[in-house]
């Protein structure tokens, strides 16, 4: 790997304390490194001095400090509903030089009432413009229908995967151009009404590690006063399952829950530094400053007996954390 690290002669990350981006920045993406050197990610509206933003687009250069750069969207495409903006959860993924964003929203009225669906837009930019497919790739009559996340296997095939409203966690093939889905799609991953947190699953997001393929996911409501929430995580040798949650195994449960200083963490994306760390990006509320929304914060992932371990299992870090992502300048 050719450049230099920044800042620094050997990998050693830039310390950082959470919240690194101290605004309402819901359901964070996955952090793509555009061309010019940073790192973008997209997530739910917010609302910014302008207004509500459909789907807003924040960048780094250090994944510590974070600004806001922009919206895939002015204007949103015709088979969402104009009345209310309902835009949210995306994943954002790099294919053949083209950014995707792959985002959940709630369709234009018709005789059937409203529906939520998956839709895309492209770009040859991270900052756009998006150009939307124009019509959905999934829809469904509920919530069970929408965050979605694209996972691309070693062989090359891509995978999306989606899910909430109390319903399996379900996984279908993409097409080699990223804008449809191909065959049947599989439940992998089911919620347990007796198990906290587990009641409603959404926001799946996958890794390989090790021969296992990781499925996070987050449950079971993340917001409003009551906001209950965390993250769990299921392995399995095959992306379409079988799954085993690692709350079924002795002594686990979730990976990431409440603690004194941040409420209700979760809907999670994950990135690996160029030191080879993997590090967890996912919104939370801080129990100072809850009016500000669900706010962005990090922590680092260690691997420890083949499952995922946070912060020694303490919840969100809120103490200075001495070393950050290492990030090489090319």
């Amino acid at each position: 790997m050719g450049g230099r690290w920044i800042n620094q002669d050997k990998p050693q990350g830039t310390p950082f304390v959470n919240p690194v981006f101290d605004h309402d920045a819901p359901d964070p993406s996955g952090a793509l490194k555009g061309d010019d050197g940073y790192y973008y990610i997209v997530t739910t509206q917010a609302n910014y001095e302008n207004g509500m933003e459909k789907l807003p687009i924040l960048r780094s250069q250090d994944l510590v400090h974070w600004e806001h750069a922009g919206q895939v969207f002015d204007t949103l495409p015709d088979w969402l509903d104009k009345v209310e903006i309902n835009v949210w959860a995306p994943d954002f993924v790099r294919h053949d030089g083209k950014y995707y964003v792959y985002y959940a929203g709630q369709s234009a009225p018709n005789d059937d009432g409203y529906k939520m669906g998956i839709g895309v837009a492209v770009a040859d930019d991270p900052l756009g413009p998006y150009v939307d497919k124009g019509e959905p790739i999934a829809i469904g009559p509920s919530f069970g229908t929408i965050d979605p996340f694209i996972f691309t296997d070693d062989d090359g095939s891509s995978y999306m995967y989606w899910g909430s409203d109390a319903r399996p966690i379900r996984v279908q093939k993409l097409s080699e151009d990223g804008l449809s889905l191909v065959g049947e799609s599989e439940e992998v991953l089911h919620v347990s009404p007796v198990k906290k947190y587990e009641r409603l699953l959404e926001g799946p997001w996958v890794v390989k590690r090790g021969g296992y393929y990781y499925l996070f996911v987050s449950g079971d409501n993340c917001c409003g006063a009551g906001a209950n929430y965390a993250v769990m995580v299921a392995r399995s040798e095959s992306p379409l399952g079988p799954f085993e949650k690692y709350s079924s195994v002795p002594g686990g449960g979730p990976i990431l829950e409440a603690n004194d200083r941040f409420d209700a963490p979760g809907h999670n994306s994950i990135v690996t530094d160029d030191a080879g760390q993997d590090w967890i990006l996912y919104h939370a509320f801080d129990r100072n400053a809850r009016f500000k929304g669900r706010i962005l914060l990090m922590d680092k992932i260690d691997w420890k007996d083949g499952w995922p371990v946070i912060n020694d299992g303490k919840g969100p870090s809120f103490t200075e954390q001495k070393s950050g992502p290492v990030i090489r300048k090319e």
